[in-house]
């Protein structure tokens, strides 16, 4: 990719999403890993099936 190309691209990131740091136990690190593998998905997808599980009524779309 292109110079040009990259910074297009890290300034749309850096307006369509935001960053979400966070430190957790390594056995929670590899579940959460390990369940992301088995059923295909990323980790951001991981995330937003659980909020939308805890909190249903406010449902995000991918």
């Amino acid at each position: 990719m292109g110079k040009t190309s990259s910074a297009v691209k890290y300034k749309y990131n850096k307006k369509a999403y935001k960053a979400f740091n966070v430190q957790i136990k390594p056995e929670i690190f590899d579940r959460i890993d390990r369940y992301c593998k088995e059923n295909n998905i990323s980790r951001s997808q991981f995330l937003l099936a659980a909020i939308n599980t805890l909190s249903p009524d406010e449902e995000v779309k991918d």
